[in-house]
């Protein structure tokens, strides 16, 4: 079952499968409908380095009526063994908030590593995607697999090849944070004004909203709504005018809302406390103590790294962010196995205090983003850790504290969405019922077939215009100010672009086309 959710004109679309034979569409539906609610008051998220744009922002909802808490929903959801999936969509980036809710089980059976290898042999051999990943168990590697590259041309890579991980350097900046806090060094209710008086409500803001996104700060990444200006480098002057030109959008502690801009002045107190730039941070307090071979933050020296890759009709190398304008924020380098050591020493407390990881962690039920650790639930099983995205590079390593079981992975060539390959990964896994997706090859074309699509697609109902051109037989797609991504004929007049689950039907007799996100149908016309 699928319901769209309307709050003032804004959709959530959610998913609804029930189990159980006496989950019915009236209790479904009314059920998820208040978490959907829920969730949007929040503004929680389950996120990797998601760049949030005030300017389409969901609205504050000043009419909304108390719905309780979520955990008082989740017991009733759970009495009725049902599933759900939220997405929640800001211009054309998906959110996704995964509850996958069922009668406690506990895991005991080892972890299948020939069907998580058929499983990656499936992916590899429909060329369906790029990557590494990793999984320990009790504290040693039990599987570990680089895949896909074999389909890239003049490419070398070893095993200690490093991979961009984004906003995992989240949690490794705020693992610092609260080092200094452990040794009295700082304050979780310390001021912003005492290190950077300039920033807007910076009396206000204390290292706490920071770290769990509740600043009301922006998100430096995006600029005049292009997410693509530090793919050159910039100056720290030039990042601290943008972070001050943006202001706030809230005041702290009212709600959660994403802020890259947030780190990023985390990292600049972090060099301010200890007198040292971030990489030395990090050595000294992290990869010397877990003696860590193939990770680290941005370097002038920084080698052997997989970049980032898109797929048109081959793997063709992107243009990344400048890690050096994401010190801090997203610019560390790692192997998945070296993600693996990392989080499975965080939690065994060799690097901080139980008790401060207890901070760290999101409230269950309550929270999905803490203060440097995401919930990352799949059924009854919780795990904790951190996404991150580049521009073509997804990544996330988590710990499930049950079952001591640590999992990482890295994707920098996606086809299939990374969400749906750790879905099929966790269902291996924990031995769920999985069906491997049906990869289907795309229609080619020639050049002068794709003429009558093109042209620049806009709708009231829709946050971005759309273009839509060709590059010799491939046809392309672009939002205004966001990169272009290449178009996958799968039926007459019919496209998709996987990897943002995304459809768009052309009615081009009546110069139109159908865009289709998330179940959700927006009619976009033709200039």
């Amino acid at each position: 079952m699928v319901f769209n959710y309307e709050i003032r004109k804004r959709s959530i679309t959610v998913f609804c499968i029930p189990v159980h034979e006496k989950a019915t569409e009236g209790f479904v539906q009314q059920r998820f409908c208040e978490i959907a609610k829920y969730v949007v008051k929040s503004r929680l998220s389950f996120a990797r380095n998601i760049i949030f744009n005030r300017k389409y922002a969901l609205p504050k909802l000043a009419t909304a009526q108390s719905v309780g808490t979520l955990g008082k929903i989740i017991k009733e959801i759970q009495k009725h063994n049902t599933i759900l999936t939220i997405k929640k969509h800001i211009m054309r980036l998906t959110i996704l908030i995964l509850f996958i809710l069922v009668s406690s089980s506990i895991y005991s059976q080892k972890i299948d590593k020939q069907k998580i290898e058929d499983y990656i042999n499936h992916i590899e051999n429909n060329n369906r995607g790029i990557g590494s990943i990793s999984i320990f168990s009790s504290g040693q590697e039990v599987y570990n697999r680089d895949f896909g590259q074999k389909n890239l041309q003049n490419v070398s890579y070893d095993s200690n090849t490093k991979y961009q991980v984004g906003s995992i350097t989240k949690m490794i900046t705020a693992t610092l944070i609260f080092k200094l806090i452990e040794d009295k060094k700082l304050k979780l209710e310390d001021k912003l004004s005492n290190f950077y008086s300039e920033i807007p409500n910076s009396e206000n803001i204390t290292i706490k909203n920071l770290l769990e996104h509740s600043s009301g700060l922006g998100d430096f990444t995006m600029k005049n709504d292009s997410i693509q200006w530090l793919s050159k480098k910039v100056t720290e002057e030039e990042i601290f005018e943008e972070i001050i030109r943006q202001g706030v959008a809230f005041q702290p502690n009212e709600k959660v809302e994403y802020s890259n801009s947030g780190y990023y002045i985390l990292t600049k107190i972090l060099e301010k406390k200890y007198k040292l730039n971030y990489a030395t941070i990090v050595e000294n307090n992290i990869i010397k103590p877990l003696k860590l071979e193939n990770f680290s933050p941005i370097k002038n020296d920084t080698k052997n790294v997989f970049k980032s890759y898109s797929f048109e009709n081959n793997w063709k190398e992107i243009t990344d962010f400048n890690f050096f304008n994401v010190i801090g924020v997203g610019d560390i380098v790692s192997t998945t196995k070296d993600l693996n050591i990392f989080i499975s020493n965080l939690f065994q407390y060799k690097i901080l205090k139980k008790e401060t990881i207890e901070i760290m962690k999101p409230v269950y039920k309550k929270e999905l983003f803490g203060r440097g650790l995401m919930i990352v639930p799949f059924y009854e099983n919780i795990y904790f850790g951190h996404g991150g995205d580049t521009y073509g590079t997804h990544s996330i390593v988590s710990f499930n504290e049950k079952d001591n079981i640590a999992i990482s992975f890295s994707i920098n060539g996606e086809r299939f969405p990374h969400n749906d390959f750790a879905i099929g990964l966790l269902s291996i896994i924990y031995n769920k019922k999985y069906d491997y997706p049906n990869f289907k090859d795309a229609i080619e074309l020639k050049s002068e077939d794709l003429d009558k699509y093109l042209g620049i697609y806009s709708s009231p109902d829709f946050p971005l215009k759309l273009t839509i051109f060709k590059e010799g037989n491939l046809l392309k797609a672009q939002g205004t100010g966001q990169p272009a991504f290449q178009l996958e004929c799968y039926e007459i007049n019919k496209f998709k672009f996987e990897a943002a689950m995304l459809k768009l039907d052309f009615k081009t007799e009546e110069n139109k086309m159908i865009l289709t996100q998330g179940g959700k149908d927006v009619e976009m016309k033709k200039e």
